[in-house]
């Protein structure tokens, strides 16, 4: 389409005198990519770090916190996996991302919940000292954790291992495939579910507001993004704790703990 646009305006322009991209349509270059939708609810959460824990040979402890901070944070896959401690001050409970290391190419202090303080924590003696919070485990060119490392883990618990002759076997039963970036999407929607406006919600996310608004509201709601972030946190810890078990302060993270380090 914007090929046709750009030979048109080389005809107005008396630069050509046919356009070559006439014959052709959007089927011709595979169609119209389909936009991911994909949020998992409460109990697919449940569901999904249920079985997470359940192939903790294979499904590694560096991926499941990960994932959970995916879900609790909603940043980026690459923003956390390509994450330095240089960035974190845990004693404040606060993540100063850059903005070099940002989608948007704008930097942002994002509070951390108590849970995510405590994942954090046992990921930094994790680390054995290495400036990343997620150091590569494998013989690598890549100081930490690989692009395609938790959508590969998530994927082989699906029954797909790409390159392999024989099959994983799904581990996920009837559960509707997702990704790494699904994750992300899951925070958006638990922001929703806990009630925090969607201004709000959409700067934890670290997107920009949009019209009028976006111009003119400069404001970081950090105290805000704060409070949503906890409600999206203690959700998340409910999900994760047996039914038995009643959330406090003090094990805010034993869900997560549980699964063997």
């Amino acid at each position: 389409m914007y090929l046709k646009q750009l030979f048109n305006h080389g005809i107005k322009l008396g630069f050509l005198t046919y356009n070559p991209a006439s014959a052709f349509n959007v089927n011709d270059a595979g169609g119209v990519e389909k936009s991911r939708d994909r949020a998992l609810s409460v109990e697919e959460l449940r569901f999904a770090f249920e079985v997470f824990r359940e192939n903790r040979t294979s499904f590694t402890r560096d991926n499941y916190l990960a994932c959970a901070l995916l879900v609790v944070l909603g940043v980026r896959k690459t923003e956390l996996t390509e994450a330095t401690w240089s960035e974190f001050d845990l004693n404040n409970a606060k993540w100063n991302l850059p903005g070099e290391r940002s989608k948007s190419g704008v930097g942002m202090a994002i509070p951390l919940p108590p849970q995510a303080v405590e994942w954090l924590e046992e990921l930094h003696i994790r680390a054995c000292g290495s400036p990343y919070v997620f150091p590569s485990r494998r013989s690598s060119k890549q100081p930490h954790m690989g692009k395609d490392t938790l959508n590969r883990a998530i994927a082989k618990l699906f029954g797909k291992e790409p390159g392999k002759k024989q099959q994983p076997e799904n581990r996920m039963g009837d559960l509707p495939e997702f990704t790494v970036h699904d994750l992300r999407r899951t925070c958006r929607s638990l922001l929703a579910e806990t009630g925090v406006p969607s201004h709000v919600a959409e700067r934890c996310l670290n997107h920009k507001l949009k019209g009028v608004e976006g111009v003119y509201d400069r404001y970081d709601y950090y105290e805000e993004r704060k409070r949503a972030l906890i409600k999206v946190a203690n959700l998340f810890n409910s999900v994760m704790l047996p039914s038995s078990c009643t959330p406090c302060a003090a094990n805010a993270g034993c869900a997560l703990l549980n699964h063997t380090k």
